[in-house]
């Protein structure tokens, strides 16, 4: 794993961050990250349930007009090395959030050859109750590779928050899940 100096985590779960899993990963992600980059310096956003995705204005330059704080992020991105992006499963897709906020990058890409986004490294985590994280990190890779994005690997951690069982699904072994029982819950 090369250091990574700036990380930025994009939240698209619509939960608070209290009560959200999605949450719990990312933040589970970074502390993994951090022992491996302990000077690493770590930006969180949670995108608001609001963010409006692309309308296809056609007014944009390099920036997108629609005003909030999707700009903040994207200054933010500028400078990364890492961008960590975490959505649950909703429908065996990302949430709205997450593909508003997929939408709105491409403006970026766009208007600079997809080179705002070539040296940086995009970290992809989903979350779900039994199945469709496949679907949720194919749909996001996809995204993040036509933006230009590098997507190195595939991760082997799996965070995985069950009802009643500790079932395995689709492939894991024992060794390549986290059980999240509640929140504030440490990595078993």
């Amino acid at each position: 794993m090369e250091k990574i100096n700036k990380l930025v985590v994009v939240n698209g779960s619509p939960r608070p961050d209290n009560i959200s899993n999605t949450y719990q990963a990312l933040m589970a992600e970074v502390e993994f990250l951090k022992e491996k980059n302990p000077e690493m310096e770590t930006k969180y956003f949670k995108l608001p349930t609001n963010l409006s995705g692309c309308i296809n204005c056609r007014e944009c330059s390099v920036d997108c007009n629609i005003k909030d704080n999707f700009q903040e992020i994207v200054e933010t991105i500028e400078d990364a090395d890492v961008v960590m992006l975490g959505s649950p499963v909703y429908l065996d897709m990302p949430t709205p959030e997450m593909v508003a906020f997929l939408t709105r990058l491409n403006c970026k890409a766009e208007n600079t050859n997809r080179e705002f986004f070539r040296d940086k490294k995009a970290y992809l985590v989903a979350t779900s109750f039994c199945s469709g994280t496949k679907t949720v990190l194919h749909t996001m890779m996809g995204a993040c590779e036509m933006l230009g994005f590098t997507i190195e690997g595939r991760s082997t951690r799996e965070y995985i928050t069950l009802w009643q069982d500790e079932k395995l699904r689709g492939g894991m072994t024992r060794e390549d899940a986290i059980y999240v029982k509640k929140i504030g819950a440490k990595r078993v």
